[in-house]
């Protein structure tokens, strides 16, 4: 492929997506080799283009974690009138190939595999919620694995750049509706708790091979997403843990207050499951219950403060927060949004969001849905073997009593009636035994900020790195510095550390690359495990030397997860001859 963008040889194209174009490419004068994401044209004719474009680029550039990609420069490209970004370029699949590749095999990934994945990419979610960003399409294509099986999520700013006025007033949206958060899908844009609530999406489909909510189109997909009772992650796996089950029923909340309100509470139950403790994410007495039973003709979907209120199969099922004439704009709204949004092309942002190495697949038909007229409520059609939740607890505390809606006024067709007699007998199968009844704990009070939340949890974490003191001491590196090689070839240097600091080095402390001599080695080497005080770890260095033959020093930094240096930096220096 002979072309160049600005001063990056283009060599091959990666993948295409409804918004952009993926390039790898070479920086010549750095000897790297990147990857480009270049926004197609017609996104420019957004005249507030430009300005979103350079202010979101910059603020990602900005993000530097390990399991975030490194955005290097952006800039304007005039042959091709598009703007485009230049990244890390990480060499290997999507967790979205991953999961193909397994599905193909007949094979799934592992519930230690899942839970590793899930708890980085909530890393990366933590991180940059504490410096205001959202990524607002998490899904398993914006998720890679490098060859270390390193997490690496992607596209972030990609939703914010590409959402203008004449966009969204031509009818589109940016997500993906089988990740998407219910709010999302009622055309809000979404907080930190959107993200986890993908999230938790993905740590469904990864443990059981399945997506929660299936159907033919997009839009029957977010109907469900915001109507569909949440099922039950153990119906599909009946030997899934109850602590990851408890996790992902809160992460998939349809309610944003019911969520985890951090990533960091999210990481601590994902890192307890891993050790498998116990998790409280929703006792088991705010917890709905498994209810199988084919003859059973009610469906319900309550709030855990709530008293049960049962509706008989031909009434509507009403989502909690939303009045009738809610979902009447809903239906109204999305019926336009699927005229407009065919006659525009833009439904082709569904599928994939933004692009990536391979197609988007679209979602299998498990179920459909059932729609009311435009003045009525919504009803999810649930077929009678699907497990609901239904919540065993109805005394609401003080803290939790219910709002007064208008729409908790009585109606002669739509007002469910309650049923005393039901509730007054319950069956067996549904009563909790004492030892799974724990009192409400304040733990799980929800925030009323989010933002201030993440900033505090961000500063806890700081003020508690700040308290030790990291350091490193090098045993051996295997060959030494100054050793002469030829030019442009393979070049690796193995080096023992150890740890002298007072702290543990988390896992993903990683070496950095600052300048000199780059040896084409990319720009962080991570080591994957958890060294303790006192500890050796051996690094390992592949690269390239350099392609003229000179006298060549590289500077590193060996640097934590949260970004924090030790030690000092290390020099890399090798003599490099050409010919011969």
């Amino acid at each position: 492929m002979n072309r160049k963008i600005g001063k990056y040889d283009i060599i091959e194209r990666l993948g295409r997506g409804g918004m952009a174009e993926v390039f790898r490419a070479y920086h010549a004068s750095l000897d790297r080799y990147v990857a480009i994401k270049v926004l197609h044209a017609f996104l420019a004719d957004d005249p507030e283009f430009k300005g979103r474009f350079e202010r979101e680029a910059q603020n990602v550039a900005k993000l530097k974690h390990p399991n975030i990609v490194q955005v290097y420069d952006f800039d304007f490209d005039p042959p091709s009138e598009s703007y485009y970004m230049v990244m890390e370029l990480v060499e290997g699949p999507t967790l979205k190939d991953r999961l193909q590749s397994l599905s193909d095999q007949g094979n799934q990934m592992t519930l230690a595999e899942s839970l590793r994945i899930i708890r980085e990419a909530a890393g990366a979610l933590a991180y940059a919620h504490s410096r205001s960003m959202i990524h607002r399409d998490v899904k398993p294509a914006n998720l890679m694995l490098d060859h270390d099986n390193r997490v690496v999520l992607t596209d972030f700013g990609i939703a914010k750049i590409v959402t203008g006025a004449q966009f969204t007033a031509s009818g589109g949206m940016v997500g993906t509706p089988a990740y998407m958060a219910p709010e999302q899908g009622l055309g809000e844009a979404g907080d930190e708790r959107s993200d986890l609530y993908s999230l938790g999406i993905i740590l469904f489909q990864l443990v059981t091979g399945k997506l929660p909510y299936d159907a033919e189109t997009p839009l029957a997909i977010i109907l469900k997403h915001l109507n569909t009772p949440t099922p039950l992650a153990r119906a599909f796996k009946p030997d899934l843990p109850d602590s990851v089950d408890r996790i992902i029923a809160k992460a998939i909340s349809k309610e944003s207050d019911d969520r985890y309100q951090s990533a960091a509470d999210f990481i601590l139950d994902l890192e307890r499951a891993e050790r498998g403790e116990p998790v409280e994410a929703g006792a088991k007495d705010d917890r709905p219950a498994l209810l199988q039973s084919p003859d059973q003709e009610t469906v319900r979907i309550p709030r855990d403060d709530t008293p049960t209120q049962e509706i008989a199969a031909p009434q509507q099922v009403r989502r909690s927060g939303l009045p009738w004439w809610g979902w009447g704009g809903l239906v109204i709204v999305l019926v336009a949004l699927v005229i407009v949004g065919a006659a525009s092309g833009v439904f082709s942002t569904f599928g994939g969001g933004t692009p990536t190495p391979t197609p988007t697949t679209t979602a299998e038909t498990t179920s459909e849905v059932v729609v009311g007229a435009p003045s009525d409520t919504v009803a999810a059609a649930v077929p009678s073997d699907t497990p609901v939740r239904v919540p065993t607890d109805h005394s609401p505390t003080a803290t939790n009593t219910p709002t007064v809606r208008p729409t908790q006024s009585p109606a002669p067709s739509n007002t469910p009636t309650r049923a005393p007699t039901r509730t007054a007998t319950p069956t067996p199968s549904r009563t909790p035994a004492p030892s799974e009844t724990p009192s409400r704990t304040p733990t799980w009070t929800p925030s009323p900020n989010i933002t201030a939340t993440a900033a505090a949890l961000a500063a806890i974490q700081s003020a508690t790195a700040t308290a030790c003191r990291f350091d490193y001491a090098i045993l051996e590196q295997d060959p030494p510095d100054n050793e002469i090689y030829p030019a442009n070839r393979p070049y690796e240097r193995k080096i023992l550390l150890q740890n002298t600091g007072i702290c543990d080095w988390e896992p993903n402390t990683f070496l950095n690359y600052v300048e000199g001599e780059s040896y084409n080695a990319g720009p962080r080497i991570f080591i994957q495990e958890r060294v303790p005080v006192g500890e050796q770890v051996e690094l390992n260095f592949v690269g390239k030397t350099p392609v003229r033959g000179a006298d060549y020093t590289g500077i590193w930094e060996l640097r934590t997860p949260n970004q924090r240096k030790i030690g000092e930096p290390i020099e890399i220096r090798i003599r490099v001859y050409e010919g011969g």
